[in-house]
């Protein structure tokens, strides 16, 4: 008997109305089975694979290939990036060693990353006249997979990118509309569960942020948990929590297309959602949210980490 394996793509577009009957928001993702990724970074990632396919194809007539010279590029580009973001975060970085390799804060300079690759491909295609064409034929196809495909969800995504209307849980008092709690500053909308263990890993750099931030509003929406068992979770693990809310339906998770946790979600002043990040928050990967953040909002939403 063949497993069916069920493959759960959802597209957010930030186009939720008053009444939460359109589109979901906040995160571009692809869910396979239990497997939750951004589409930013699956779009790198086949974009890799493409322009190694084509440099392959077109290089083998000659058996003059330069896959082994793309890989070397997008391996040498992506370090470059990673180093500039822990020079420029190094505050954080220093804190914790290990950090420093752990890429899955996705904790990269996305700029620099874009002009090294522009760097070492033109470097490697002079010095190395016999691979240009399978050199350039690979790049010119990642680069348009990834350009086109960027470009057309910069296209349909919606100016006005607001959170939907939806009623959570106070752990010890009334319901509260969720737009109502820590209005007018800057809010971090982090969604979360006990039974999460990327969650309860990001939990202190969550706390620590809330408490060396009062201009912008924390806000911890649990997903689908009873009351007593967050507050058990609390008191456990000594957390001092400000505006911790239950979502017992996981109502929020849907509305917003994200099927994964931790999922955390970056909304203005004017309640509109600016960024998103899909996964375990380092102090630096959230040092570089809140500085954008706190920014005048002048760009449109963008889920880059």
């Amino acid at each position: 008997m063949v497993n069916r394996v069920q493959f759960a793509i959802n597209i957010s577009l930030a186009d939720v109305t008053s009444d939460n009957t359109s589109l979901p928001i906040a995160m571009l993702s692809i869910s396979i089975g239990s497997l939750s990724l951004p589409v930013d970074r699956l779009l790198l990632l086949l974009s890799f694979a493409l322009a190694m396919l084509v440099s392959y194809i077109v290089g083998r007539k000659n058996k003059c290939s330069a896959d082994g010279k793309i890989a070397m590029i997008f391996i040498a580009a992506m370090l470059i990036a990673r180093a500039v973001f822990v020079i420029e975060y190094w505050t954080e970085y220093r804190q914790d060693w290990w950090s420093i390799i752990d890429i899955r804060d996705a904790g990269f300079n996305a700029w620099v990353g874009i002009t090294a690759m522009v760097v070492l491909t033109a470097l490697v295609y002079w010095k190395n006249s016999k691979i240009r064409r399978s050199l350039l034929s690979g790049a010119i196809a990642g680069m348009l997979l990834w350009g086109l495909v960027t470009f057309g969800l910069w296209i349909i995504k919606d100016t006005s990118q607001k959170l939907p209307k939806i009623v959570v849980s106070q752990l010890s008092s009334d319901d509260i509309e969720l737009s109502q709690i820590a209005t007018d500053k800057p809010r971090v909308i982090n969604l979360w569960a006990t039974w999460c263990p990327p969650c309860r890993r990001e939990m202190p750099v969550l706390q620590q942020a809330q408490r060396q931030n009062s201009d912008v509003g924390f806000i911890f929406v649990n997903q689908g948990e009873h009351p007593a068992v967050i507050e058990q979770f609390l008191e456990q693990e000594a957390l001092q929590l400000n505006n911790v809310v239950a979502d017992d339906k996981a109502m929020l998770g849907q509305l917003i297309g994200s099927r994964a946790l931790p999922t955390t979600l970056f909304v203005n002043e004017q309640g509109e959602l600016i960024d998103a990040h899909l996964g375990e928050l380092s102090r630096a990967s959230l040092a570089a949210k809140l500085e954008r953040l706190k920014q005048p909002q002048a760009d449109k939403y963008e889920v880059n980490d």
